[in-house]
């Protein structure tokens, strides 16, 4: 049979096991003939063998840290350097394995590979040639990647048994789940420390809302602060929270230039305040602790970027927004009309501007928040009252550009979140030019 007929026999054999003894009895002779005329792995044997750390693969520029610890040129390097170099034998045995991803087996190629990793590590701890190669290898995080990713290999057993119990996405930590994990993690403390501490990371990355690990972290702690927490190892929770919202508040450095570019702006602010304000209402961090600290100084960041963005309103609107002036005898000159580059990067700015309203408290961006939008929405305003007269007091082309004009200020206001305005300048707009 094909190997997809194969694979749908298997899979049907195996959902009605339980129906019946014969059921169960048929499941294991396919299994057993799958067994047969399966081939070796070949080289699927490297996602086979490193499988552990899959979850954590991604892209640094677009992912938290807290689900990133590798790349998938990370990935390609250690399988090179196991076959080449560390672990030639054990890259040849999985190879030739026929047996399939879910087989024990593959635990025991896993758990070889993270101690060949850690030996490697530790002989060049010993030797600084060693491990200026290592670095150079790996790069230069290459040492605390590879330490993850011997830990990930050699407890992933035990992790997976752990992770097995818990649903792949938690939208509400509730204490049943929140008292789970601490029994799972309990329970592998004392001989598998390393794996105790994976499984919270892990179980932060499947979280919807990743800072309410903090309520399993002052369960195991038994404190809800982090006086005494923040110096365990129980810290390398805490300490991923504030990586990813750290990763948040860096990004907002960059203005945006267009709409699109406005509502990932805006995307990355809300999470970096749901981030922070989690953590402190999550958990009691000391203004004077160690996370305090670098929680209080990223808050002041993000503060700073914000400000800087919501400051070149004034400047954007000069250019994208056709605001007409009275000349000296009273008649209104028209504006000539922005550019759609112009047109798209007001819009983006006042969009950014309209979502921070929900987070001016907790961002400390009030006084630029208030000043620019009181700003842009007198320009704004402005601006309609002499569109309005001059479709009124114009006929032909200058009539249809002052329409235009009209239209694109009522799509400023909409996205400034003041629709209200907007409807009522376009209705405004119609009577004038009836």
């Amino acid at each position: 049979m094909p190997a997809e007929k194969r694979a749908a026999l298997h899979a049907t054999a195996k959902a009605g096991k339980d129906d019946s003894p014969a059921a169960g009895q048929l499941f294991d002779i396919i299994t057993q003939l799958e067994d047969l005329v399966r081939g070796p792995a070949g080289e699927l044997a490297k996602p086979y063998v490193l499988s552990p750390l899959r979850p954590l693969v991604g892209d640094p520029d677009t992912v938290p840290p807290s689900r990133f610890r590798f790349t998938p040129e990370d990935l390609s390097k250690i399988w090179g350097w196991l076959a080449r170099h560390l672990a030639k034998d054990m890259v040849e045995r999985a190879k030739k394995c026929t047996k399939p991803e879910s087989d024990p087996v593959w635990f025991d190629f896993r758990r070889e590979a993270g101690e060949a990793l850690n030996n490697a590590i530790h002989a060049a701890e010993r030797v600084p040639k060693d491990m200026t190669a290592l670095m150079k290898r790996f790069g230069p995080e290459g040492k605390t990647m590879l330490v993850d990713a011997a830990a990930l290999l050699t407890h992933s057993e035990e992790i997976a048994v752990a992770m097995k119990q818990l649903p792949d996405r938690i939208e509400e930590f509730d204490p049943d789940l929140v008292f789970m994990v601490q029994e799972l993690h309990e329970g592998l403390l004392e001989e598998r420390p390393e794996a105790a501490l994976w499984v919270l990371l892990l179980t932060m990355g499947r979280l919807v809302y990743p800072w309410q690990i903090f309520r399993v972290v002052a369960k195991i702690g038994n404190r809800e602060d982090d006086l005494v927490v923040s110096k365990t190892d129980l810290a390398a929770v805490g300490d991923a929270v504030l990586a990813d919202t750290g990763f948040f508040a860096a990004k907002l450095k960059q203005p945006p230039q267009t709409l699109d570019e406005a509502k990932a702006c805006y995307e990355l602010f809300h999470n970096f305040v749901v981030y922070s304000t989690g953590m402190t209402s999550e958990f009691g961090i000391r203004k004077a602790g160690r996370w305090g600290q670098v929680l209080f100084s990223l808050r002041a960041e993000a503060s700073s970027n914000v400000e800087k963005i919501l400051n070149k309103i004034p400047l954007a609107l000069d250019s994208g927004l056709p605001e007409p002036r009275r000349g000296r005898s009273g008649r209104i000159i028209p504006a000539q009309l922005p550019s759609e580059q112009a047109i798209d990067r007001i819009e983006g700015l006042l969009f950014f501007l309209n979502g921070c309203r929900e987070h001016v408290n907790a961002a400390a961006i009030g006084t630029a928040h208030k000043r620019n939008a009181d700003l842009a929405e007198k320009r704004m305003q402005e601006a309609g009252d002499l569109l309005v007269d001059l479709v009124a007091s114009s006929e032909g082309q200058n009539r249809t550009a002052a329409q235009d004009g009209l239209e694109i200020t009522a799509r400023l206001l909409d996205v400034a979140g003041r629709d209200d305005l907007a409807n009522l300048l376009r209705r405004r707009g119609l009577a004038a030019a009836a």
